[in-house]
């Protein structure tokens, strides 16, 4: 047993510990054993779930202790905040990164192609062709994943990180003194 496992406990009594509990492993270790200190039981989860479990008053023991700690626990809430903001903050970052190094690639084009290819010809099939019962729920399961993968490639040539690239692009020409028409690769976009 670990301190996440008895999050849901200790949230029934002081909710907004639960999350803690759940958080980052050297977070929940350190809530978790201060709880172990409030409720004065072994720095385990057993030992805090099973004095939550038979002892009433560790309720309120808890209660207590939430309320005295009120700032570090807010703290701690920030700090979850924190980290999951630097978790999108890097994906976000590998996906632009993913895109700069690949903006001139062909692979993006010919992995989108090939993608809408399988969508058309699955539809094809399910309009045209009957299909056994015992290869039904192969198709429901392609389908489902392939779904997601044409979604993710049409998303990333629709996408505003797309068209920003796309931009950037025409203005690094125009600042070179040549127009789209100079530059065969470039894509330009109605409106822009």
């Amino acid at each position: 047993m670990n301190w996440k496992d008895i999050a849901s406990t200790v949230g029934g009594i002081a909710g907004a510990v639960a999350p803690l509990l759940g958080g980052p492993i050297g977070l929940a270790v350190s809530i978790g054993s201060q709880i172990a200190g409030a409720l004065g039981t072994d720095n385990t989860p057993e030992a805090v779930a099973a004095a939550l479990q038979k002892d009433p008053n560790a309720a309120l023991k808890l209660q207590e202790w939430a309320m005295q700690e009120r700032e570090q626990i807010r703290q701690g809430h920030i700090e979850l905040q924190r980290l999951a903001l630097d978790e999108y903050k890097a994906e976000l970052s590998d996906r632009q990164n993913a895109r700069e190094v690949h903006k001139d690639h062909w692979m993006p084009s010919a992995l989108t192609i090939a993608l809408v290819t399988m969508l058309a010809a699955l539809i094809a099939v399910l309009f045209f062709f009957p299909i056994p019962n015992e290869n039904r729920d192969l198709i429901v399961y392609l389908a489902g994943n392939l779904l997601p993968l044409v979604t993710g490639a049409v998303t990333y040539w629709v996408s505003s990180t797309k068209d920003a690239n796309n931009r950037e692009k025409l203005m690094t020409l125009a600042s070179q003194g040549q127009t789209p028409a100079q530059a065969p690769n470039v894509p330009t976009k109605a409106g822009a």
